[in-house]
């Protein structure tokens, strides 16, 4: 997850050291019972240091796992993660599964991108479309009344786990919304294409299904007992979701084109749309480049571009025409997850260019740094001579001056 790095207290080598070493010993466990001790301690010290609102140790071990020891890095990030997103509470001496799910919406506009406040009738909606499509019958569920921007997720671990709390006490208390205060939410930057999420909380009993792929249809107690019980799959759930979800959400997204993901936890939810950003975002550039410069695709070449920090970070592509090397415009293809030099990260780009209808692609095989205006921190894209330069958009284009992620 993408984090800020303000340092808050001084770190605690003995308490880093014991983070890695239970997650080393996590990554090394040859059995499922050995996997449960490692996790269960584990999760104990992660608990320990989300208390005390500060990230510094989990960071420090993250950095340290990273450069030695692979495996144990990988055991330690989805530990956090579960330590963050769920849990299990005690409500009327009920135990109850809890969980933070995000509602992720692609999306790309060439006026404003909505974010912030969703009204009570939208939020209804929605739960009515969530209960019906997505989630398993007679869950307790909250949404947050609020449509929130990359810029408004919380910011590191701690503050996560915060607001995932909040979350898990509404739902166990089954109360309908969580209400978010607008002023405290950060601005949000302009951009052609951009991501949404709306975010919710899930109660249900201990050891219950919180969504519909995780049980039957119910046809199973009333048809012959020899036969299989049938279980829709997420991808079977999709269609009727984006259907009847998204028109749910229409009013919402007036002049914007937008695609809604399924709704799941919200690290994997956070990593599937960041996945699914990237072919989005270049489709929606080229789809506005086309209509704003009256132009077939046929007539603009993509240069690509690898840039590094102390690794391979990102790739970015500047958008030419054909027969010239201004920058039109650029996006950024981010690398996400375990992705990495070795990924054919190259080849997804270039099948994405050419489902636009960019038949001209050019790579370029310089180490870029990662470079940025110094004027106005937009990022800056390679051109057809090697150089990278600031986008600028012709002057007689008439449109606003955006940026595009």
């Amino acid at each position: 997850m993408k984090k800020t790095r303000a340092p808050h207290r001084t770190k605690s080598p003995r308490a880093v050291q014991e983070l890695c070493r239970l997650a080393a010993g996590l990554a090394a466990s040859g059995s499922r019972i050995e996997d449960a001790f490692w996790e269960n301690r584990l999760a104990a010290k992660i608990h320990a240091q989300l208390r005390t609102s500060d990230d510094q140790n989990l960071e420090a071990a993250l950095d340290q796992l990273y450069d030695t020891d692979p495996a144990g890095y990988s055991e330690f990030i989805y530990a956090i993660e579960a330590a963050i997103e769920c849990s299990i509470l005690t409500h009327e001496d009920r135990r109850y599964d809890v969980l933070m799910f995000a509602v992720p919406v692609l999306t790309w506009s060439r006026f404003s991108i909505p974010s912030g406040p969703v009204d009570e009738e939208m939020l209804a909606n929605l739960r009515l479309q969530l209960q019906t499509h997505v989630l398993a019958p007679n869950v307790q569920f909250v949404l947050a009344d609020c449509l929130f921007s990359p810029d408004q997720l919380p910011r590191g671990y701690h503050l996560t786990h915060e607001l995932a709390g909040k979350l898990w006490a509404a739902a166990v208390a089954g109360e309908r919304k969580l209400h978010m205060n607008p002023n405290r939410l950060p601005e949000t930057g302009r951009f052609l294409s951009d991501t949404r999420y709306l975010l919710g909380g899930i109660a249900v009993p201990q050891g219950k299904a919180m969504f519909r792929w995780q049980q039957t249809d119910g046809a199973g107690e009333t048809r012959n007992s020899n036969l299989p019980a049938l279980m829709l799959s997420k991808d079977e759930i999709v269609p009727a979701w984006q259907t009847h979800g998204g028109e749910a959400l229409r009013k919402l997204f007036l002049g914007c084109a937008f695609e809604l993901l399924i709704p799941d936890g919200f690290f994997s939810a956070w990593r599937m749309a960041d996945r699914l950003a990237r072919p989005y975002s270049t489709h929606a550039t080229v789809n506005f480049l086309q209509t704003t410069l009256n132009i077939s695709p046929n007539r603009l070449r993509a240069v690509i571009a690898p840039f590094y920090d102390q690794w391979l970070e990102e790739y970015r592509i500047g958008f030419t025409l054909k027969d010239r090397n201004e920058v039109l415009y650029g996006i950024v293809w981010a690398l996400v997850g375990d992705e990495d030099e070795s990924s054919d990260i190259v080849t997804q780009i270039e099948t994405t260019l050419r489902e636009c209808g960019i038949g001209h692609t050019m790579l370029l095989q310089n180490h870029f740094l990662l470079d940025y205006c110094e004027e106005c921190g937009a990022p800056l894209f390679p051109n057809p001579e090697g150089e990278v330069v600031h986008a600028e958009f012709p002057e007689e284009g008439e449109v606003a001056p955006v940026h595009l992620h």
